[in-house]
């Protein structure tokens, strides 16, 4: 994602680029002159917007589903896995996928078999889809 938002491959993310991003994924909580004031400064290396995006998502309000949340880091993946589990069923399809990565403006991404194939690493029960535990292992074993 953060490739992706960082059109000129500087290595930094400006605030126009995580409002884009921000306003995609339903939090528009904040303009981009109040995320300046809340970020400091005009643009965000990849440690820095992980550091962000994990706040961001940590504070969010709600959740659409009843998994059960042990401390404030599973807070935040549950609400992550929110933002993937579009029809609230408790996992996250090759579909569902795909469409939070075009909402996101990552088409390429969004390819049905680039999709499947992500599930597919991730699908520790060969089910076909994820759910919070194959998702939390995943962002979990990426952190």
């Amino acid at each position: 994602m953060f490739e992706k938002l960082d059109k000129n491959q500087d290595g930094l993310v400006t605030l126009d680029e995580l409002h884009w991003i921000l306003e995609r994924l339903g939090w528009t909580e904040h303009t981009p002159d109040e995320l300046e004031l809340i970020v400091g400064k005009q643009s965000l290396d990849l440690d820095e917007f992980l550091r962000f995006y994990y706040d961001i998502v940590s504070n969010s309000k709600g959740t659409k589903n009843d998994i059960s949340v042990d401390d404030d880091d599973d807070e935040a993946i549950v609400k992550a896995f929110n933002v993937f589990d579009v029809n609230g069923d408790g996992y996250i399809s090759s579909e569902e996928l795909r469409a939070v990565l075009e909402r996101l403006g990552f088409e390429e991404e969004a390819k049905d078999w680039d999709c499947g194939r992500m599930i597919r690493v991730h699908d520790k029960n060969l089910d076909g889809v994820i759910d919070f535990d194959e998702f939390k292992n995943m962002v979990l074993h990426v952190q």
